[in-house]
């Protein structure tokens, strides 16, 4: 049996931590509470915009994908691009969860290794 926490505790885990360290954090979608996957969007406002879906390596252990990064010069546009990406992204699965943090001071660090590939 694999040992895994389910989705929506460790998206809830998120949004207190974050809001503990004065990153507000939001769940613009909520997906399958069991085993749904994550989008992560953080929200750098003029250091732009990053997009992590979250995955697991070839040996079962859990990575962060990078699905978008929309630099600092525009930052509406970038929400709208990004807005796109995970839009799409819940065509395919709408069982994916999607969480924003809103990270001014690029402090958020993300809790798996960012995959290479």
């Amino acid at each position: 049996m694999e040992n895994r926490i389910k989705t929506s505790l460790w998206v809830d885990a998120q949004v207190r931590t974050c809001f503990a360290a004065d990153m507000p954090a939001f769940v613009l979608h909520k997906g399958d509470a069991e085993r749904g996957g994550v989008i992560l969007k953080l929200n750098r406002f003029a250091a732009g915009v990053q997009l992590f879906e979250q995955s697991m390596d070839f040996d079962g252990n859990k990575i962060w994908r990078q699905i978008g990064v929309f630099s600092e010069e525009f930052e509406r546009e970038n929400d709208m691009c990004a807005a796109e990406v995970v839009a799409k992204k819940r065509s395919f699965d709408p069982d994916i969860w999607v969480l924003e943090i809103e990270d001014m001071k690029s402090l958020y660090e993300l809790d798996a290794p960012i995959s290479e590939f």
